[in-house]
C-alpha cells in the first residue's frame, strides 16, 4: 500500500513538472510570435498630403465632403462653412500614412470585426481622379487597436486607435474659432455685467478702504455701493482669466433669438497688458501698460446644460460650459462684502463723531506718556468703556439689505467714521419696525439689522456718555 502511494506521488511530480514546462515554452513561443507579428508593422496606405485632391468621411448617418483646391481645403457641403485650415491639415495628416501591427489575410466573416457594414467610411481621392475606400471596423480594446479594410480587398488590418479617433470627427471640431484674450486676473481693473436690467459691477477704487468696490444699478439708480474684501475679489477674477468655448456652433448670426444671444447677458471686462518697445538694447526697452476691454455676450443653455456664447462684434456662435458661464456672469455681493455695517478699527481712524439726541460728540485718541489715551470732545473717556461701546459699533451686522426700505422716523444715531486721505463714511440707525433697525449709510446702502442689538449699542452709549460726564 506504502510502495502505491509513494508511486503515485513520484506520477504526480512528475505531471506537474511536465505541466509547468509546457507552459513554459508555450509562452516563450507567444513572445516570439508577438514580436514576430510587432516586426511586421507596415504601411498598408500612404499618400502625399498635396496630392489629395477630396476626402470624403461617412459617419454618424452623415457624409462630409472636403476640396483641395489651389492648396486651399473647403467644405463641399457648404462652403461659407470657416473650415479652419490648421485643423483641416491635422485631420488630414491622419490619413497620409497608416500604419498596421496585425493582418488577418483570410478572415473568415468580416461582421466579427465590425467590416460587415461600416459605419465610418473615409474615400481618398487624389489629384488624378483615382479613389482609395478605408473602412473603419470594430475597437480591439486589449490591443488599443481598430479593424480596418482597404478597397474592398481581403485582408483586415489592426491600426492604432488614435487613427480612427482623430478621423471621427464632427464638422463642428473643424471650424475656425476665435481666439479669446488672454487675461490676468491680477491685471483686471473692472468686470461689469447686464443681466435683465441691473447692472452689477465690480472696480478697482482707490476711495475705497479695500481697493475695490462693489455697485449696484437698478433703473438707472446706483441702489448699492460698498467696499468689496479684497481676497475674496481675487478669488473671483480667476473665473475671467480661464474662459474658453466648448465646441463651434455656427456661424449663422441671423438667428439669434434661437441662442438667447438676441438679448444677451453681457460680461464686459477691463484689463491691462504689459508691452515692451521694440529696442536695440533689451535692458533699454520700456514697458508700459495698455489697457483693454473684451466683452461676452451669454445666451440660453442647449440641452446639454452649456450655454451658447459669443464675443461683441464676433463672426461666430459657440457653446462654453455652464460653469464657465455661470462663473462670469454673476457677481453676488454676499460673496465679495462683509455682513458687518462698518468694519473700522479705531486705532486706523483720525476721529469718529457720534450725533445722539441732537447733540455731537467727537471721538479722539492721543499718544500721552507711551500711553493711548482716548477723547470725547478733548474731555478724556475711559478706555475701556469706549472700547467695549465702539466694538458693538463695530461688530454690528446686517440681517438683509433692502432698497425699498423707507422709513419717517428720526434717526437715533449718526455715526462719522473719518480716515486721513479723505475716507469719511456716514451710518445713520432709524428704528424701523418690531425687529429690525434700518441702516443707512452715505453711499445710498440700507440695511436691516437685529433691533436687540442695535438697542445694546445705544444703551452702551448713553452709559458711557452718562459716566464721561460725571
Amino acid at each position: 500500500m506504502a510502495k502505491k502511494k509513494k508511486g503515485l506521488i513520484i506520477a504526480l511530480t512528475v505531471f506537474v513538472l511536465f505541466s509547468a514546462l509546457y507552459f513554459v515554452l508555450k509562452s516563450l513561443n507567444l513572445s516570439k510570435e508577438e514580436t514576430e507579428q510587432e516586426a511586421a508593422v507596415k504601411t498598408v496606405f500612404e499618400i502625399d498630403a498635396k496630392d489629395i485632391s477630396e476626402i470624403k468621411l461617412e459617419h454618424n448617418g452623415k457624409t462630409s465632403t472636403f476640396l483641395h483646391e489651389n492648396d486651399v481645403w473647403s467644405y463641399a457641403e457648404d462652403e461659407a462653412f470657416p473650415l479652419s485650415e490648421s485643423a483641416m491639415l491635422d485631420f488630414v495628416s491622419n490619413v497620409t500614412s497608416i500604419e498596421s501591427s496585425r493582418e488577418i489575410e483570410n478572415p473568415e466573416d468580416a461582421a466579427e470585426y465590425g467590416l460587415d457594414n461600416p459605419e465610418v467610411k473615409v474615400t481618398v481621392q487624389n489629384k488624378e481622379g483615382k479613389e482609395v475606400l478605408l473602412e473603419l471596423g470594430d475597437d480591439n480594446e486589449a490591443v488599443g487597436g481598430f479593424y480596418m479594410k482597404k478597397d474592398g480587398e481581403q485582408p483586415i488590418y489592426l491600426v492604432d486607435s488614435t487613427v480612427k479617433q482623430k478621423l471621427c470627427i464632427e464638422i463642428q471640431d473643424l471650424a475656425e474659432t476665435e481666439e479669446i484674450p488672454s487675461i490676468s486676473s491680477t491685471e483686471i481693473k473692472k468686470v461689469e455685467i447686464d443681466k435683465d436690467g441691473i447692472t452689477t459691477r465690480l472696480k478697482k477704487d482707490e476711495t475705497s478702504e479695500t481697493g475695490w468696490t462693489y455697485e449696484k444699478i437698478q433703473a438707472g439708480k446706483n441702489v448699492a455701493s460698498v467696499a468689496a474684501d479684497s481676497g475674496k475679489v481675487s478669488s473671483l477674477m480667476g473665473n475671467y482669466s480661464g474662459v474658453t468655448w466648448q465646441e463651434f456652433v455656427s456661424y449663422d448670426k441671423n438667428n439669434l433669438a434661437y441662442y438667447g444671444l438676441d438679448a444677451p447677458v453681457a460680461v464686459s471686462v477691463d484689463y491691462e497688458v504689459t508691452e515692451t518697445a521694440e529696442e536695440d538694447d533689451e535692458e533699454a526697452a520700456e514697458e508700459t501698460k495698455v489697457a483693454k476691454n473684451v466683452v461676452f455676450y451669454i445666451g440660453k443653455q442647449n440641452e446639454a446644460g452649456d450655454y451658447y456664447a459669443m464675443l461683441k462684434d464676433g463672426k461666430y456662435i459657440y457653446t462654453i460650459s455652464a460653469a464657465t458661464a455661470e462663473g462670469i456672469m454673476t457677481i453676488n455681493e454676499s460673496d465679495l462684502v462683509s455682513s458687518l455695517v462698518a468694519d473700522y478699527s479705531f486705532a486706523d481712524l483720525d476721529k469718529v463723531t457720534f450725533v445722539r439726541n441732537n447733540e455731537t460728540y467727537v471721538a479722539t485718541k492721543k499718544e500721552e506718556e507711551s500711553e493711548q489715551k482716548y477723547y470725547l470732545n478733548d474731555k478724556e473717556v475711559d478706555k475701556t468703556v469706549f472700547s467695549e461701546f465702539f466694538s458693538k459699533v463695530t461688530s454690528m451686522e446686517w440681517q438683509s439689505r433692502s432698497i425699498e426700505a423707507e422709513t419717517n422716523n428720526p434717526s437715533e444715531m449718526t455715526i462719522m467714521f473719518e480716515m486721513n486721505g479723505g475716507m469719511k463714511v456716514t451710518v445713520d440707525y432709524y428704528s424701523y419696525d418690531a425687529n429690525f433697525y434700518l441702516i443707512v449709510d452715505s453711499k445710498g446702502n440700507k440695511m436691516l439689522a437685529n433691533k436687540m442689538k442695535v438697542r445694546e449699542m445705544l444703551e452702551a452709549f448713553d452709559s458711557m456718555i452718562e459716566e464721561w460726564q460725571e
